[in-house]
Order: structure tokens, then sequence, then C-alpha cells
């Protein structure tokens, strides 16, 4: 049996032009400290920026892994149902599976 989830950002962790008013400080490997920066830098916005959003978006992931989904009778019939449905063909994505890959296989 799959368990899935389903994912709402909880108003207090959504991304806002609030000022940054809490610290973090914390000590890290030069490898890492090195591959940040890089990160930071190739993606055109600050090591604090690159350093909150990734860790923001990895506890949001985390958190939505452990939340309970609640559905009443009448949803859960409706999300069964939409399980068992036959699947719908995408045009776009059968002509891109078609296609020769372009990732080498060696």
């Amino acid at each position: 049996m799959r368990m899935y989830s389903v994912h709402t950002q909880p108003p207090e962790l959504a991304v806002t032009t609030e000022q940054r008013d809490r610290r973090w400080a914390f000590r890290v490997r030069a490898r890492s400290d090195a591959l940040v920066r890089e990160a930071a830098t190739l993606t055109g916005i600050s090591m604090t920026a690159f350093v909150e959003e990734s860790a923001v978006a990895r506890a949001e992931s985390v958190i939505a892994e452990h939340q309970p989904v609640t559905l009443s009778s009448a949803e859960f019939s409706r999300f069964v149902d939409a399980l068992d449905a036959a699947p719908v063909a995408v045009p776009e994505l059968v002509d891109l599976f078609s296609q020769p890959s372009r990732i080498s296989q060696g």
C-alpha cells in the first residue's frame, strides 16, 4: 500500500519580503562552504538567501512527509476513484518518450 501526502504551506513559512531578524550561527566543513558559495554565485543570490531557501525547502519537505492527511468518506471515495481511473495519455509526453534518450547509457 502506498502512502501519499498532501503539502500545504503554513502561512508562517510563506516566503515574504519580511525582514530577516533571526541569526543562525554554525560551523561548516571547508568543502561544504565552497559548494554552497559556488551554488549561491551560480544562482545569483547571496549566500544567506541560498542557505535560508535551501534549508526552508528541506524543512517543508520533511514536515510534509510527516503530516497526516485526513479525508472525509466522500473525499476518500473521489481519491480512490481518481487512482482507479484509466490513465490518460498526454500527447507531449508520448512524443517525448518516443524520442531517443540524450543521456548516454555507458
